[in-house]
Parts: C-alpha cells; structure tokens; sequence
C-alpha cells in the first residue's frame, strides 16, 4: 500500500539529460500519421478571384495548421506560386465545408473506406444513442478513421462533446466485471480513437484538460489484452515527454488510484507486461514508459525513487531476461545510461564516494562513514537497534521493513520541497498497529495465493501424467487382450495338432505292426486259357464275375529277377501282358474276396509300364 505522496516531485535544478528514443516508424503509427495535403484542382470561382495576397496567405496559414502539419512541411509548401496556393484554399475551403455536413469529400479528406464521410455532430449522435455492442464496434473502427483524415477542425467540432462520449464508453467498458470479447474490442477501438483524436494540439489539451482521461488510461493498462495495452502505455509515453508542467504528478496519480481498486502495486501492470516475451511490441512499449517515468523529474532523489520502485516491483528480476531485439536495446540502453548518470551524480553529491548502490554491505558502510563522528551518529545508532527489535516472524518481519521504508520515503521525499520542522517537539504518535495486521494478512494472503497457484500447477502437472499413465495402460491392456487371443488360437491349434499327431502315430503303429507280421503270400497265379475259348473255373463256389476290370501283378516265375506278368482276370481268354520292368508299387488284388494280397492301390486300365 503506497501513499500518494510519494508520487509527487520535489523543485530542483533542471538536469541535462538525452531524450528518450522512440522508434521512427512514425508512418504506420496512427499517433503521428499526418493528414495529406489537398490536390490542387482548377477551381477559380469569384471568391477565389476576389481574395487579396494577404487573404491567400492567412487562409493558406490557417490551412496548414488546420492540416496539422509541422513547421518542416510548411517550409515547402509556402513557396509555392501564389495561383497555386488560391487553388488549394479555394479546394481547403470547399472541403472542409462539406466534411462539416457530412457530404463526399474530395481527395485527402474522405474515408477511404466508405463512400462518404459522416459528420462530427452525426458520430456524437451514433455515440450518444446508445447502440449495441456491435454497432459500437463499427462506429469506433470508422470515427478513428474520420479523426485520423479529417483536418483539426473537424476534430475540434467532434471534440466539444465527443470526446466525453468516448471517456464516459470506455469507463462503461472498465467497469463490467463480466467482460465479453466483443467488449474488450471496443474498449480497444476506444484507446484508438482517443489516440488519434489527441493527434493536434487542441485534441490534446482537450485530453488533458479531462480530468478522467488520465485515470481511465491507467486502467486500460490490462497485460491479458496486449493490443490495447501497446496503444495506452504509448499514448502514457507520450503525454510525459511533452513536458506539460504537473504531467508527472498527474500521471503517477492516476496510476496510483488505478492500482489501489486493483489492490495491486502501481507499476506492477508495466513490469507484467514485460514479462510477456510473445508480445515484443508490448515489451518496447513499456520499457518506452518506464524510462519516460523515470528521466522525467528534474530533482535526482525522486528519479532514484521511482527507478527503485520499479526495481522492486520485479523490473530488477526481469531485466536479464529480457530478448533483446533491435527497438528494446535502445530503450535497455536509454535505461542504464539514465541509472548510471544518476549514480554518478549521486556519487558527486556524497564527496565523490562510489559505491555500489544495489549492494547491501556497501551502502551499510557507506552511511557509517557518513554519520560517524556526527551528531548523526546516535541517531543512527538508535534506528539500528530499533531495527534489531522486530519480531522474528515469518510474516511480520518484511511488513515491518515495508512500513518502514514508506514512511523514511515520505520523510525523504517531501511533496513541499521543503525540509520538515525540526523544531517540533512533540511525540510523534502514530498507531501501525492496525496497518502492520493488514500488511501481514496481506502477505499470508498472497503467500497462500502463491502457493495455491504452485499446487495447481502441480495438480495439472500430475493430472495430465495420470492421464496420460491412465492412457498408456489401457494401450497396454488391449494389447494384452489381443496377445491373450492369440494365445487361446494357438493353445486351439496345438490341441488340434496334437490330436493329429496322435492319430498319425496310431497309424504308424498299426502299419509297423502290419509290416512286422510280413506280407501275406501270393496266391496262385491263374490257369492258362482253356482251347475253344471256355472261361477260366472260377476259384470258388462263391466267386463272382467282377464288374469291373482288374489287374493282377505276379512274376512269372518264383524268382524275384523273372519279367513280371499282367494279367486281366475279367476276360475269358485271361490275356496276359509281359511287363518288362515290376511296377513302381506291386500289388496282387483278389476281386472276389476284396482282399489285398500285396500293394496298396488297385487300378482300372492296364499301367503303362505293361506291355502286350
């Protein structure tokens, strides 16, 4: 919690110090856009013929300031004929007639989006109706347009009671604690209108002469939306190196009052927003700010306050963090150049004593040396063991020294520029009782938020690696089912196989046991043919004609080397076929007992190997 006091400069010396670098990309800037002059078109009507020199030259004047445009670009300008000149004030007072009503608008001045360009008072109506959301958005996003292009008179008409219609949107904006995104587009259309309307003189000391408009500002300094956030912290920048006199003090008072309703440090928006490392405009944006906040005093005490408060609110944490790019290393630079001119002034001011300011021990020694052997010195002495005396207590500790450092600030730092009454005797009676409990519930406050945001980072954390275990093991036990399955197919098949086996080797024992009890012995081969063609007796009362044909393989003669026989048991004639060679598998087949003699097939036709 820090007073106001402290935000307030104390009289001094103008010190001589480099103005801030801004970057030159003036052009695509909307803040510096400047409004094109208007073609020269051959209009000669009796007005134009009847206007003096002197005449010409005061409208042409007038024209230019009403362009906003600078003395550099005046220069030429003014050196043109005078027939030149008649033709553009002729065509500067035509247009800027029609832009008043609301008509077309020839070359500079129309809307390049629109066909025609609305009136100052229409926009003021549009603003004052109170249209929807959407409706709003569109009317902005053509207003900026129509400030940007239109000439200061046009902005000075819509200013008298447009620019409050602006303020009084945005602080409607701002107020809504449930912000939609189509709000947060129109608060940021807002922060653009409000910068191009400030683009000339009279726009912005109609700004500045609202007491609203600086608050307001401030409390669009919102890190979550960065566009808008880039456009207020440059419009901020730009308010503090016009040098109005109080601007500081206005700025850091607006800023203050914004961060109280936020129960945040004043300048803990900014340093925030140079954390954000994806929005490098952002981060050129506010160190931009922050040096124009801190060169600005001219007294040196209050620059090292502000500089030190920036520190502390995180800045010292973040500055070697930061990506350097080519527009953030002018303004790193601008920074340490500054706070190494201010300490060696500081050093000058303390007898030419350097000393490392940041660094605990070295400032210790360094007020020794300064109160020892003074008067100061058992007042010193006094405030060290005071110091001695705070509780040693976890949270207590750091409020004592926070309070502590306030109050020594606004002792220090003044706002009168005067020293105090040293003549003043009385205790001075003041009850911190009450805003040390507050500072420490504060700090648990925060503490506790801290960690709560800790835990919950490490709730997701663990989350997402239960999630992603959780996912992993139901991959695992699909695949356990699927290698399961092909498991019971394999057991299926195995038991089939085995079956199979079994049945084979059943087949084998009985073909050994076949084969060890021998082959049966042939029978008899048959009778020759009878003479006159009589039929063979058969062998049995039994015996019947086959029907079908049959061969008979036998040697003809007990030996294993005699030529084999065929013989066809079905004829009556009995033919008989000599075989040269014993067939691949011999075999004798009895047709009417069905009874394998020897080998395993019978046959139909005659083998092949049989020969007539």
């Amino acid at each position: 919690m820090r007073d106001r006091i402290t935000s307030f400069r104390k009289t001094g010396n103008k010190k001589e110090k480099p103005l801030i670098q801004h970057s030159t990309q003036h052009s695509t800037d909307p803040l510096f856009t400047q409004v094109e002059m208007p073609v020269p078109q051959p209009l000669f009507d009796d007005r134009s013929m009847n206007l003096s020199e002197k005449e010409i030259n005061d409208l042409f004047e007038k024209m230019m300031e009403d362009m906003n445009l600078n003395e550099e670009r005046k220069a030429p300008l003014r050196g043109k004929e005078l027939s030149t000149r008649r033709e553009m004030v002729v065509q500067y007072i035509s247009a800027t007639a029609k832009s008043i009503t609301g008509s077309k608008v020839p070359g500079g001045l129309r809307n390049s989006r629109h066909e025609s360009t609305l009136s100052s008072q229409e926009y003021v109506h549009e603003l004052r109706s109170g249209i929807t959301e959407e409706k709003l958005l569109n009317c902005l996003e053509s207003l900026r347009v129509s400030l940007t292009s239109n000439p200061v008179s046009w902005v000075n008409n819509f200013g008298h009671e447009g620019l409050g219609l602006l303020l009084e949107a945005l602080e409607k904006l701002l107020d809504k604690k449930q912000q939609e995104n189509i709000d947060k587009r129109n608060q940021h259309k807002l922060i653009q209108c409000l910068k191009a309307f400030m683009n000339n003189k009279y726009g912005l000391q109609r700004i500045l002469g609202d007491e609203r408009s600086l608050l307001l500002l401030a409390r669009a300094i919102d890190p979550k939306q960065t566009s808008m956030m880039t456009e207020t912290v440059k419009i901020l920048s730009a308010f503090c190196i016009i040098g109005e006199e109080n601007i500081l003090d206005k700025i850091l008072a607006a800023m203050t009052i914004a961060a109280e309703r936020n129960n945040k440090e004043r300048f803990a928006s900014i340093v925030e927003g140079l954390e954000n490392h994806e929005a490098q405009q952002l981060q050129v944006a506010c160190m931009q700010l922050i040096n124009a906040l801190v060169t600005s005093p001219d007294d040196l005490d209050f620059r090292i306050h502000l500089r030190n408060e920036f520190l502390r609110c995180g800045l010292k944490k973040i500055l070697p963090e930061l990506k350097e790019t080519e527009e953030l290393d002018i303004q790193l630079k601008v920074f340490n150049e500054n706070k190494e001119e201010d300490s060696i002034e500081l050093s000058h001011r303390l007898d030419d004593i350097r000393a490392e300011m940041d660094d605990m021990n070295e400032v210790y020694h360094l007020l020794s040396n300064m109160v020892k052997d003074t008067g100061s010195e058992t007042y010193f002495l006094s405030i060290l063991q005071h110091l001695l005396l705070i509780r040693n207590d976890y949270y207590i500790r750091p409020q004592y020294y926070k309070v502590i450092e306030e109050c020594v600030s606004q002792v220090v730092l003044h706002r009168s520029g005067m020293d105090p009454d040293f003549g003043y005797s009385k205790r001075l009676d003041v009850d911190f009782t009450h805003l040390i409990d507050q500072c420490v519930d504060k700090a648990k406050v925060e503490e506790s938020e801290q960690n709560a945001a800790e835990y919950s980072k490490k709730f997701d954390e663990e989350f997402s690696a239960r999630q992603e275990a959780q996912a992993e093991s139901q991959k695992k036990e699909e695949k356990i089912k699927e290698l399961e399955g092909k498991i019971q197919a394999l057991e299926s098949q195995l038991t089939i196989e085995k079956d199979k086996l079994t049945e084979a080797q059943r087949l084998i024992s009985e073909s050994e046991a076949k084969i060890a009890a021998g082959p049966t012995a042939p029978g008899p081969p048959p009778p020759p043919p009878l003479p006159g063609g009589a039929a063979a007796p058969p062998t049995s009362s039994t015996t019947s004609s086959p029907t079908s044909t049959w061969w008979l393989f036998s040697p003809s003669t007990t030996s294993s080397s005699s030529p084999w026989s065929c013989w066809d048991t079905t004829t009556t004639t009995s033919t008989r076929w000599r075989a040269s060679t014993p067939p691949a598998t011999p075999w004798l087949w009895t047709p009417t007992t069905s009874t394998l003699l020897w080998g395993p097939r019978r046959a139909s036709t005659p083998p092949p190997h049989c020969l007539s």
